[in-house]
C-alpha cells in the first residue's frame, strides 16, 4: 500500500481526474446533441461541487478465507452514485461488479492500466 505523504502529490492527480471527467461530460454532451457542450462539466468545475477523492484499500483475501460469512467482507453494499460522474481506479484488484439489467450483478475486470467510468444519479 503506498501512503502519500505529499498533499501536492494528491491535489495534481485529483486535478487531472477532474480535467478527465469534464472531457468525458463535454463529450457525452456533444454525442447527446446538447448545443452547450460544457453544459454537464460545469457540476465539476464549480466552486462549491461536491467533487470528491477516496481512497479505499481492500485487504488480500485468502482463498481459506473465503466463506459464507460477512466476517471478511469488507468494501461497499450495492449503491448507486449520487454524483453525475465516478471515475474508478482499481490497481488491478477485482471486486467491482455493476448491474446491467433485471438486478443481475456482473463483475468488471479489473485493468491496472484503465479507469471504470460510471454514470452516476445526476446524470442518470
Amino acid at each position: 500500500m503506498m501512503i502519500v505523504h505529499d498533499s501536492s502529490i494528491v491535489s495534481t492527480y485529483t486535478e487531472a481526474v477532474k480535467r478527465l471527467a469534464c472531457e468525458i461530460l463535454e463529450l457525452m454532451a456533444e454525442g447527446l446533441g446538447v448545443p452547450n457542450k460544457s453544459i454537464f462539466s460545469t457540476f465539476i468545475t464549480q466552486l462549491d461541487n461536491d467533487s470528491l477523492l477516496r481512497f479505499n484499500h481492500y485487504p488480500p483475501k485468502d482463498c481459506k478465507d473465503r466463506d459464507n460469512s460477512n466476517s471478511y467482507n469488507v468494501g461497499f453494499g450495492e449503491h448507486s452514485d449520487p454524483q453525475i460522474l465516478t471515475i474508478l481506479r482499481s490497481n488491478d484488484v477485482a471486486g467491482l461488479q455493476i448491474s446491467l439489467q433485471h438486478g443481475v450483478w456482473n463483475p468488471v475486470t479489473p485493468d491496472p492500466f484503465a479507469f471504470c467510468v460510471n454514470v452516476g444519479d445526476l446524470l442518470e
